[in-house]
């Protein structure tokens, strides 16, 4: 039961990180820095989910559960900007976490770094909308269903059958 759970955290996270990256590159959605720091914490989940299937389940779990609930008070954050300072903060600082300037343009390392800098406004982006409901209600809403799942799968993995 415990790697069928993590199994649906991996492919949430997939599926998210899939999907704001569609959204900036097709839906011409500018991630603010809060976006990009959620990215970061989405993939090292991945990385801790993935690498947790081969050795130190329960530790790595954990570690990806934490990187979870990071994202979720990351876009709770966002979600709170968008609300309360909507009017108020019109920028936040741009994060580039790689320098698009020293990529060419089209290749993986140049679409990775433009993947990860982050121009946008942090109230704007966090009220984008998709499928009816603002995109921080979504990564809050998943980064706790990963939480979940996680936390469920590391408790299943200390049971003794």
């Amino acid at each position: 039961m415990s790697p069928i759970l993590a199994i649906l955290a991996l492919l949430a996270g997939l599926a998210a990180l899939g999907t704001v990256l569609y959204l900036q590159f097709v839906g011409a959605i500018q991630p603010c820095s809060l976006c990009i720091y959620q990215r970061v914490a989405d993939l090292a989940m991945l990385s801790a989910i993935g690498i947790g299937f081969f050795v130190g389940r329960r530790w790595l779990w954990s570690l990806a559960a934490l990187a979870a609930l990071t994202g979720a008070a990351l876009a709770g954050w966002q979600w709170h900007l968008a609300h309360a300072a909507t009017r108020k903060v019109q920028a936040c600082a741009a994060v580039q976490l790689l320098s698009q300037e020293n990529f060419s343009s089209g290749s993986f390392a140049g679409n990775l770094a433009s993947a990860l800098a982050g121009h946008g406004s942090c109230a704007i982006a966090g009220q984008q909308r998709f499928w009816g409901l603002p995109i921080t209600h979504w990564s809050v809403a998943v980064f706790l269903l990963c939480a979940l799942w996680l936390l469920l799968a590391i408790f299943f993995s200390t049971r003794r059958p």
